[in-house]
């Protein structure tokens, strides 16, 4: 009778450790299968992330190239013919029109001005030696010299580097914000910040105008726009406004891995 409880108790035993061993076999395959399924939607992530930047690339590499030739052509060919009408009209000789002649003369040195500031504003290599400072104070004292903008600039001193290239993106961001501000916002007052914060580049831009509701379509898809380029230069962007209110654009750059952001000559520039 004992020899059969003992049989008994040893087939439990034998049955309960089988089960557990199987319970345990099937827990431990299926947390290779998640983990080979979490591995493989990462990986998935990664490749569209990846995918999607290699397309954005393209576009700016495209993009700066006809930049660039657009400036070498705008200084090398219309800046030329209006020295030349300067040249010109210098040796005229007209008494009675001499104000007229200044005037003209005060107007062609104004507009070769803009024209060189304009082909320095297109030209990634300027701005890669020159730096993207200079570019962004141009362009609003530009916005300002209209008459139809007021425009507030702080750029602190010393701000940290951010490499050879990324500060060609970070110019398009900025040309791409200001513009929407010209185009869109209905604003005459247009604030701009430079500034070092926990050792990162914030730019702050902020307007007084309609503002809008940032969960519209068209707002979503500049916001992504400007995500897409921040995201090349290991930053990030915010964007704050409502209807009536203006709108503030504030972008991050992270200045503690320069190498991770997007080099033009790494591509194949």
């Amino acid at each position: 009778m004992q020899k059969d409880k003992l049989e008994l108790i040893v087939s439990v035993l034998a049955v309960t450790f089988f089960v557990l061993l199987l319970v345990t076999a099937v827990v431990l395959l299926f947390r290779i299968y998640l983990k080979r399924k979490n591995n493989l939607l990462l990986e998935k992530e990664r490749m569209a992330i990846q995918f999607e930047q290699t397309l954005l690339q393209s576009k700016v590499e495209i993009q700066e190239e006809t930049f660039t030739y657009i400036s070498r052509e705008l200084h090398d060919n219309i800046g030329q013919v209006l020295s030349l009408v300067s040249i010109n009209l210098n040796t005229l000789n007209a008494p009675a029109e001499a104000d007229k002649l200044t005037l003209m003369d005060d107007l062609l040195t104004k507009a070769m001005a803009d024209l060189r500031n304009l082909s320095h504003s297109l030209d990634a290599d300027y701005i890669r030696v020159n730096g993207w400072t200079g570019p962004v104070h141009k362009l609003l004292l530009y916005l300002q010299n209209t008459g139809k903008y007021s425009t507030d600039i702080m750029i602190e001193e010393d701000l940290p580097a951010i490499g050879s290239d990324r500060p060609i993106i970070l110019f398009r961001m900025i040309q791409e914000v200001i513009n929407n501000i010209t185009k869109h916002s209905g604003a005459d007052s247009i604030f701009f910040k430079a500034e070092s914060r926990n050792n990162d580049l914030i730019v702050t831009i902020r307007d007084n105008g309609k503002g809008f509701d940032t969960r519209s379509a068209s707002a979503g898809a500049g916001l992504r726009n400007l995500e897409n380029r921040s995201r090349m230069i290991n930053g990030s962007v915010i964007l704050a406004s409502e209807p009536g209110k203006g709108t503030t654009v504030i972008i991050s750059i992270k200045t503690d891995s320069i190498e991770q952001g997007y080099d033009l000559h790494r591509t194949g520039r």
